[in-house]
């Protein structure tokens, strides 16, 4: 079956987006395969990397709108037949959200959280989900005002850590460092600012899909073993804990998780208790490594929208495995780019 994709976030610089992981994974599997991407910059690195994506369209940011999207949507279905659309980055889940059905009425499948299920794990209402499910979550506080930001540090102990509600984690050592982090952040992101309790430990992610119904479909565990100063994944290797694994399955299952996620732990390097850091409501950008070794979730998630007959992935999948961030120079013509720049849209040879 030949098939279109639309795949988000294409960016893979040192932050990197999940958008050309996705799209390694599905080229993997589907041999007729037209990839779609949808750009918010013309300097996003992976519209000009190889076997990414065969046109690129920009659209507008999420705090444009939804008419404002859709309205660029439409021009792009005058020239493309979407299938499948995949978002990968969490500032534009919630609006997607609010145009599923506008999505669906143009044709376009898409699996998505509930609002409900998608509020209930945003980094504010961590604790109460953490409660509710029996998991540790480092002390936190969200704020929105320096008033706020006071009052929560004094009842914390240094470093804390100074967190977006979609992105970005910074390291405070002292009150002036977390009033700078509380400015800059809440500047670039908007609050609520998190305010939690830095621990020491080993990071462990979990990548999974949920099925909406409390089941997680398939997923796969790594112990981060490099990070970036930004606390990044930039290599990973495959883990089989089952007391993590059940931590994880509670949760989805108290959500009703629908789609990808990733869900996000540290374990104490006193207690090994795993506290629960964040959930992020998508793939992440190491979502390729598993699709390594047969292993592929993108695959598995455009399969369930299409109804395609597939073999079942296992619940967990195998050890053995790791990977690591490899950097390189991705080269483009000038031309390329001025025509992205210019008309918001470009066909790359493939």
């Amino acid at each position: 079956m030949k098939l279109t994709i639309a795949v988000t976030g294409l960016n893979s610089g040192e932050n990197p987006q999940p958008g050309p992981g996705v799209i390694r994974s599905l080229r993997r599997r589907f041999r007729d395969l037209r990839v779609v991407g949808l750009a918010y910059g013309a300097l996003e690195s992976g519209i000009y990397a190889e076997n990414n994506a065969d046109v690129v369209y920009q659209i507008p940011y999420p705090s444009a709108g939804t008419d404002a999207f859709l309205a660029r949507l439409d021009y792009i279905l005058e020239h493309e037949s979407v299938d499948v659309l995949i978002p990968t980055l969490d500032a534009e889940i919630l609006p997607f959200i609010n145009a599923k059905a506008k999505l669906e009425e143009r044709g376009i499948k898409v699996v998505l959280p509930s609002l409900e299920s998608f509020q209930a794990r945003s980094k504010e209402r961590l604790p109460e989900l953490a409660e509710a499910t029996g998991t540790a979550v480092p002390g936190s506080v969200p704020v929105v005002s320096v008033d706020a930001l006071a009052k929560a540090a004094a009842g914390m102990r240094y470093p804390l850590m100074v967190k977006g509600p979609y992105y970005d984690a910074v390291k405070a050592y002292s009150y002036s460092e977390l009033l700078s982090a509380f400015h800059r952040t809440m500047g670039e992101w908007g609050g609520p600012v998190i305010v939690q309790e830095f621990m020491a430990g080993e990071e462990f992610n979990i990548v999974g899909i949920g099925d909406g119904e409390g089941a997680m479909l398939a997923s796969c565990t790594i112990r981060k073993s490099v990070r970036s100063e930004k606390g990044k994944g930039y290599g990973g290797i495959v883990v089989d804990d089952p007391a993590l694994s059940a931590i994880g399955r509670r949760l989805i299952e108290k959500l009703k998780w629908n789609g990808p996620c990733e869900l996000e732990f540290i374990q104490d390097a006193k207690s090994g208790e795993y506290y629960l850091l964040e959930i992020n409501p998508r793939f992440p950008a190491w979502v390729d490594f598993p699709s390594t070794f047969g292993y592929n979730l993108p695959k598995m998630l455009v399969d369930r929208m299409t109804g395609a007959e597939a073999p079942t992935l296992p619940s967990q999948c195998p050890t053995g495995h790791f990977f690591l961030r490899h950097a390189t120079d991705i080269s483009g013509r000038i031309e390329d780019l001025g025509q992205l720049t210019t008309f918001g849209e470009i066909a790359l040879a493939r």
